[in-house]
């Protein structure tokens, strides 16, 4: 293990709503990583007269908010496994040429930059939107180291509306998926990019209901409910996923989420799930008809304030814990980058080789499901823990913190689901550990240094079969620059 040289890189709906309801005011819930709330640095437009309820950008009443990070992140890996971010990526077989021989990256990829419009209010309907891109956009097959590091491809991350109404807030576009609570104050606080392995990490298209119970009562309940941009267009219909999370206001604790900013959230407890179906093209040449199957999941997410903090500027001695477990059959692409390396089965060569074999093609994203020896569909199953802690240091109110996680995801049916003489290249397990050490230069800059560990067991075995499976490792020194903005 190449310590030193890691040491020194670390150096379904759509609401209509009367004005004339009922006003009620509710707290903001907790916002995504490294992402202000409304109301940072807006550029604020004296309100459109009585007579004029609606207007169109730059028009009287709007508000609108310029935000985002200017990033740049360093890595040294112990191997040729990860692009820039690990995530739940296949790492290099041990005795490999990637396995054997260490990988260093810089990027800038991660910046962000992003706009919030908030409209006039329409009686008592209030309309927000928001937009926001990053550049880990999808590279051209062709596209060379030069390319892809210094002219990346921009993605889009998040774009919706959001309605707020008396009755029920509506928010349609592209979100943090509800499965896992995305976007509500979960996330593990690290220098590696999110998701971590075995973090449910996700945004989707979706139409979404919630509403907020007590938002200015000591304890607060939300609901939601979403129809989801279906895992696979041929299933027919969409996901539907739908939470509940209760909040303690009167109990509030220090918390980053990724590499983003500190800021204060109160103790809160969701669970979530998730169904899906499964319309899967026969295991044939000539497919005939559809074989289906369904996926489900569950989540439960904690964020527990230990040493709650002092005040809302000074986080000195502040200690917060994050845990979410997960558990679900056909759901690995809410997890980022996890497949296992499962694949379709080939179809029997009849010919002998004497014709070219015949080819199936699945209609569906590879790693969610499969077909068995039998020819039975088959959703692969995925359980994962994450545990995280964060500590913030009693000097200069709290701008100098540590943060660890530790994780482990695992298969109990991708093992079977494979061919034997396939099953060197999935992984059964994962686990994972990092620590972070971050310093908040000045509220705009920040700074993070990081070490984390990956290992994989592989599905196959040695000729002796009474010796464990194989195992992968690596080993990654971060270190991150992020101006805020």
């Amino acid at each position: 293990m190449k310590i030193p040289r890691l040491i020194s890189w670390i150096g379904a709906a759509v609401l209509l709503v009367m004005p004339r309801a009922y006003a009620q005011t509710r707290e903001p819930g907790q916002e995504p990583e490294d992402v202000p709330p409304v109301g940072d640095n807006p550029t604020t437009v004296e309100p459109a007269p009585p007579s004029s309820p609606r207007a169109a950008p730059p028009g009287p009443g709007w508000q609108r908010s310029l935000y985002g990070f200017a990033e740049l992140d360093a890595m040294h890996d112990t191997s040729q496994a990860y692009g820039p971010a690990s995530n739940n990526a296949m790492l290099a077989r041990p005795g490999s040429y990637a396995g054997a021989h260490a990988r260093t990256q810089l990027t800038v990829a991660n910046s962000q930059l992003g706009v919030r419009l908030a409209a006039p209010d329409y009686g008592r309907i209030k309309t927000s939107g928001r937009a926001e891109i990053d550049f880990f956009g999808v590279q051209p097959t062709d596209a060379t180291e030069q390319t892809t590091f210094t002219t990346p491809s921009v993605r889009m991350r998040l774009f919706y509306v959001e309605l707020k109404t008396p009755i029920v807030d509506v928010l349609v576009g592209q979100y943090h998926d509800l499965f896992g609570w995305g976007g509500a104050g979960f996330y593990q606080n690290s220098v590696a990019f999110l998701g971590v392995a075995g973090e449910i990490y996700h945004r989707n298209p979706q139409i979404r209901l919630s509403k907020t119970l007590g938002g200015d009562s000591a304890v607060s309940l939300d609901l939601a409910v979403a129809a989801v941009r279906p895992v696979q267009r041929d299933s027919e219909v969409p996901d539907v996923e739908g939470g509940i999370k209760v909040s303690v206001n009167t109990w509030k604790g220090a918390t980053a989420q990724g590499f983003g900013r500190p800021s204060v959230a109160p103790l809160a407890i969701g669970v979530s799930g998730v169904g899906r179906r499964f319309a899967v093209a026969e295991f044939l040449p000539n497919p005939g008809d559809a074989k289906i199957a369904f996926g489900w999941g569950a989540a439960a997410n904690v964020f527990l304030p230990v040493i709650p903090v002092r005040s809302d500027s000074d986080r000195g001695n502040a200690l917060s814990l994050t845990v979410e477990a997960s558990t679900g059959s056909g759901i690995s692409d809410l997890y980022t980058g996890l497949t296992g390396g499962a694949l379709f089965p080939l179809l029997p060569d009849p010919s002998g080789n004497l014709v070219p074999a015949p080819i199936y093609r699945p209609n569906i994203d590879s790693g969610i499901v499969t077909y068995d020896a039998n020819g039975d569909l088959k959703s692969i199953d995925w359980r994962a823990i994450v545990l995280g802690a964060q500590y913030y240091l009693p000097v200069a109110n709290g701008r100098i913190w540590v943060s660890a996680t530790a994780s482990r995801i695992e298969s109990a049916n991708i093992l079977g689901l494979t061919p034997e003489a396939s099953r060197g290249g999935i992984f059964l397990k994962q686990e994972y550990v990092d620590g972070n050490l971050f310093a908040a230069v000045t509220p705009e800059f920040q700074v993070g240094i990081s070490y984390q560990f990956s290992r994989q067991t592989f599905g196959d075995r040695p000729f002796d079969v009474n010796l464990p499976h194989p195992v992968g490792r690596n080993q990654r020194g971060e270190l991150g620059f992020r101006l805020f903005f």
